[in-house]
This record gives C-alpha cells, sequence and structure tokens, in this order.
C-alpha cells in the first residue's frame, strides 16, 4: 500500500542548516533524506517538554514508511515568532531545529519573506532527481509540476522516487517585511504572484500565525507561547482588500495555471469572505474546491451559533464547523487531517491516552484521537446524505513545529496509522453500515491514505 500527504514540510529543518545549498550526502543535515533514528531520548522530549526537534517528514522515513507523494510546505518562517521575550536562538533551535544561523537571520529586520522564499526553491530544486545512496539503494525526488505527470507515475512508478508537490504556506511570504501589530498601508513585491504561480503550487495558505496585512487569522499557539508570542492583532479581522485581490491572481487560469486557496489558518470571518468569492465563481458555471490542508473538525455546529456538538475534539474555530464540512464536501475539497496531538483533541481526551502503559492499547487510543475528527466528518456529512469518504486525506503538517501524535511519530509510521485507523472505522460501521456508502473499509483506507490525494491533483493540478 502507497502512501501520500497533503501537507507536511520535509524542508524547513535542512535548510535551516544550510540555507545556501542542498546537499547529496545523506549523512548531512542538508539533506532531504537525513535521518536520525527517533529514540528514547526523543520520546523523553515530547512527553515532558513537548519538544520535537527530531525530523518527522525526511524522504528516508517517507520511503520506509512507502509515503510516495509529498505536499511540500514551502515558507519563511515569520519573524514574530522568534522575536520577544526570551529569543535566544539557541534554545528555540533546541525546540525548531531550524538551525542557530538562520535564526539569526530570520529574527534580523531587513530579512526579506519573499527572497527567504525563493532560496528555499533553489534549494529543494538542486538536488531534484539526483541519486542518494543510503544503505547501498539509490533514492531521490522529483517535483510534480502537473496532474497528468502524477499519472504517468502511478501507472509506472519509479523504484524509489519520492514524488513533492509545491504548496506555499502564509500571505507573509509575498512581502519583503510585513506589519503585524497594525494595519498599514504595504503592498505585496511586485511580481511575486507570477513567481509563485511559475513554481506550480497545488495551492496558497493565505494567513499562518500572524496578521499580515491580507486576512484575519485564527490564534495557533498555546496559551504557554502566545503569551510570550502575541497572535491577537489580526484575529478579528476578516479578509482585506488586498488579501481578496491575491485571492482572485491565485484563481486565475488566464495565461497561468490556477492556484487553490488553503483555507487553513484564515478565520471565520475571512474563510466566510472566501466562501462568497467562490459562489461568484459557481454562478459563472465554475466549481472551485475548497482546500483545508491540515487540521480537525471542532465539534461545533457553525460559526454563528457555535454550539458544541462532540466535546472529544479541540473546540476552537481553528477548526472547521459542521456546515463547513458539508460545503467542502460539497465543492468536492480535501481536508487534510492533521497529526498533532493538540490540535486534533480535547486535552481531557488527550490526558486520558497518556495513562496507558500498554502500547497496543495506547495507539488504540491515540489513533482514536484521529478517528473522533474522522467520525464527525462523517456525521456532520450524513445529515445532507452526502459521502466523504473521498474528501478526507492525511495532511500530517510534520516537522511544522508540531508535538506528533504519541505511536505515530514520522511518516515511518503511516503504515501503523491506517491499521488502528481500520479497526475503528470498521467497529463505526458494524453500528452504521449505511455511512458506508458501499464502500469497505480497506477501500476506505485506500481513499484517504492515498487515492484521494491521487485523484484530486490529476484533477485539479493541470496538464
Amino acid at each position: 500500500m502507497l502512501f501520500s500527504d497533503l501537507h507536511c514540510h520535509p524542508v524547513l529543518k535542512c535548510f535551516g542548516k544550510n540555507h545556501h545549498h542542498a546537499s547529496n550526502d545523506v549523512k548531512n543535515e542538508a539533506s532531504l533524506f537525513y535521518h536520525k533514528r527517533f529514540n528514547y531520548w526523543n520520546r523523553l522530549l515530547e512527553n515532558i517538554l513537548k519538544l520535537t526537534p527530531y525530523h518527522q517528514s525526511d524522504l528516508y522515513s517517507a520511503y520506509v514508511g512507502n509515503s510516495i507523494l509529498l505536499g511540500t510546505a514551502i515558507y519563511a518562517p515569520e519573524r514574530d515568532f522568534f522575536i520577544g521575550k526570551f529569543d535566544n536562538p539557541g534554545i528555540e533551535n533546541w525546540v525548531t531545529g531550524f538551525g542557530k544561523d538562520w535564526l539569526k537571520e530570520v529574527q534580523r529586520a531587513d530579512t526579506s519573506y519573499f527572497e527567504s522564499l525563493k532560496k528555499q526553491f533553489q534549494f529543494v530544486e538542486e538536488m531534484e532527481g539526483v541519486s542518494m545512496t543510503i544503505k547501498g539503494k539509490n533514492y531521490r525526488y522529483k517535483i510534480l509540476r502537473s496532474g497528468s505527470e502524477l499519472e504517468r507515475f502511478i501507472e509506472n512508478p519509479t523504484e524509489r522516487t519520492i514524488m513533492l508537490f509545491y504548496n506555499i504556506e502564509g500571505g507573509h511570504n509575498l512581502f519583503h517585511q510585513v506589519e503585524t501589530q497594525k494595519e498599514t498601508s504595504e503592498k505585496i513585491v511586485p511580481g511575486s504572484i507570477e513567481y509563485i504561480k511559475s513554481k506550480k503550487p497545488l495551492y496558497f495558505t493565505l494567513t499562518h500565525h500572524f496578521y499580515n496585512q491580507l486576512s484575519g487569522h485564527c490564534k495557533s499557539l498555546p496559551p504557554s507561547i502566545e503569551n510570550l508570542r502575541p497572535q491577537k492583532y489580526g484575529s478579528n479581522l476578516g479578509l482585506r482588500k488586498q488579501g481578496e485581490e491575491v485571492i482572485r491572481q491565485l484563481l486565475s487560469n488566464k495565461n497561468s495555471q490556477r492556484v487553490l486557496i488553503d483555507i487553513k489558518h484564515m478565520n471565520p470571518r475571512a474563510r466566510n469572505s472566501y466562501y462568497k468569492i467562490l459562489e461568484e465563481f459557481e454562478s459563472k458555471g465554475e466549481r472551485i474546491p475548497i482546500v483545508f490542508s491540515h487540521g480537525g473538525a471542532n465539534g461545533m455546529d457553525s460559526f454563528s451559533s457555535k454550539t458544541i456538538i462532540n466535546n472529544k475534539l479541540h473546540n476552537d474555530e481553528i477548526g472547521l464547523y459542521d456546515d463547513e464540512i458539508r460545503r467542502l464536501v460539497r465543492s468536492g475539497g480535501l481536508f487534510g487531517l492533521n497529526l498533532d496531538e493538540r490540535v486534533m483533541s480535547s486535552n481531557d481526551c488527550l490526558k486520558e491516552t497518556r495513562k496507558m502503559i500498554c502500547l497496543r492499547k495506547r495507539f488504540k487510543a491515540t489513533s482514536g484521537l484521529i478517528w473522533n475528527n474522522i467520525e464527525q466528518i462523517v456525521m456532520a456529512t450524513a445529515k445532507e446524505n452526502l459521502n466523504p469518504w473521498h474528501n478526507i486525506c492525511i495532511g500530517s503538517d510534520y516537522d511544522g513545529i508540531i508535538n506528533p501524535i504519541n505511536g505515530f511519530w514520522t511518516l515511518k509510521y503511516m503504515p501503523r496509522l491506517r491499521k488502528y485507523l481500520e479497526k475503528h472505522i470498521q467497529k463505526f460501521l458494524s453500528d452504521k453500515p449505511e455511512l458506508a456508502y458501499n464502500m469497505s473499509s480497506a477501500e476506505i483506507m485506500d481513499a484517504m491514505f492515498s487515492s484521494n490525494t491521487i485523484r484530486f491533483i490529476v484533477k485539479h493540478f493541470g496538464s
């Protein structure tokens, strides 16, 4: 069984270690195939301090876990994440694994987000197609630039080759610098949209952790960190005029390939404004799919009422409301399931999983945190008799400064996650067989872990 991931970060830590040149030496941390064994020390840091500096989406782990298609996020880290109280590059490197030298550069006020973005593209493309030897076997990666190219690859897969497709996370990448704590008249870099489209990303995430003059964002950091890195400004603002202009330029398919918009990190006000733009397109005969690349259901019915239906979930606006889930499925979109334990679960459910000593029982419980989100998606769409099994996929967010769900720490563990999730689905369908929509549990797993993303790319990623 092959696996795909709609959203992960195999580039960040490698680029941070040497942000001038990639390496074809897999023992060099600047190689996308660099692999450091996940060990007891890693688990201890994760369980006690919630630190995860180990590599989660390195391409060797991807290959071992049969992941052949990775949505590779490219973005410049936001300066506000690394300045303020306790802005020590050594400590921040320990937390993120980004490298002290790069973190010092990120902290500088004159560092350009857009130029940093371009350097990352160059970094990835420098080693595209180059064979790299691990344990006597050669591996390589290629960058996907069209849906038809993926069709050919799936029909005739190249041994030990991993396909990467780009996505851009955060509208701040369109600026050199951007004010995050007040409204300004700052404009995006001239030609930045054209440059982005030339790289052919599948989707563009408009917002990230801080305000970017394009759109309001959701608070995404835990309270302990948010106190040190305030996210409040902009979190109650909607879609700005310049943000709408950026969206329309990216969605345009005149003279260039359309880039879809990812609604992750946009707050509900901004998301609702985006849905109105989509309704305009639909009124002209174009149905544009909604992409939610890496997140969860928030267990609430709608933004207007905010009635909590499921208190097992992370009841916060950074997840999707039930009415938004139905909208996404009707659009033919993709819902990428995040594998960050904090944003996929309530604190109470998470605490319960940590009480279990038996690993089999613990992994059943921790995989249940993901299952709870899937069940919410299925029950939300059942109200309109919508089949969601073709719209759910994995969007792990590995290496995106997350705390992976226990037992499923890296891409290597995708087969294990599939095994445990299938057990949850089998139990659910034994009670509600009508919600299988004539699919077996194995077919549902195939769709979720691979074919949904593949089919979506073939359909929406140009020719």
